[in-house]
């Protein structure tokens, strides 16, 4: 099962990889992108486009990492506890019942 979740990966990859490049060259015309009165070098469309959308998929991931790991961190505290509860539960199961 792991060998066919790593061969699904890498075909969807190198399918990416391909759109991405045939949607490069369908748009080729060459423009000028204004960023914040930062003018960018004359690229073709369908790389400019591929870079943007690039560079906001990885200001989500950025953003998202932020909870993420708070909750990591909640896990954690949480084993910790669980763990601390289950060790306490062991030593009273060894100890005498009392009347």
């Amino acid at each position: 099962m792991k060998t066919l979740t790593r061969w699904v990966k890498i075909a969807l990859i190198v399918l990416a990889f391909v759109l991405g490049i045939w949607f490069a060259l369908e748009n080729a015309q060459a423009i000028s992108v204004s960023l914040m009165g930062l003018e960018l070098p004359a690229l073709s469309l369908g790389v400019w486009l591929l870079l943007f959308t690039g560079l906001g998929v990885l200001l989500g991931m950025a953003v998202s990492l932020l909870p993420v790991m708070g909750l990591r961190r909640r896990l954690r505290a949480k084993e910790r506890q669980l763990a601390r509860c289950e060790k306490e539960i062991k030593q009273l199961r060894l100890q005498p019942i009392r009347d």
